[in-house]
């Protein structure tokens, strides 16, 4: 009982992270609405996935500063004005530590939690 309670506390806390984690600034202009992003997390961190239809990575400037995450498609191609979208970046996670790759029109960045926060394995000893 112990352990399921144990694994259930970590599956709120992660759910709320998650939740609290991304929170868009209000003057940010979208191209479409927040459907075009979506979050996910595993034991690592965090997984922010974004369509990017048309862009590859000469046309995406993922930058960070601080605890602010932009994302920025440039214009392109006489149809798209562009897009940026920005967020903030919980203390749980490794700014540092952010990866982003482009493959087949969807952006993936990859951001760590902060060593402080990652689950560790605990070695059991005999006495």
């Amino acid at each position: 009982m112990f352990i399921t309670t144990l694994n259930q506390n970590r599956n709120n806390l992660i759910n709320e992270m998650i939740n609290d984690i991304f929170r868009i600034y209000p003057n940010s202009y979208k191209h479409s609405d927040s459907s075009d992003y979506k979050t996910d997390s595993d034991d690592d961190g965090v997984i922010l996935t974004m369509n990017v239809p048309g862009y590859n990575k000469k046309l995406i400037d993922v930058t960070v500063s601080g605890d602010k995450l932009s994302i920025e498609g440039k214009a392109h191609s006489g149809d798209t004005d562009g897009f940026n979208h920005n967020f903030t970046i919980s203390e749980n996670l490794d700014a540092d530590g952010i990866d982003a790759t482009v493959v087949d029109g969807v952006l993936t960045v990859l951001i760590p939690y902060a060593e402080a926060v990652k689950p560790r394995k605990v070695e059991v000893k005999v006495k």
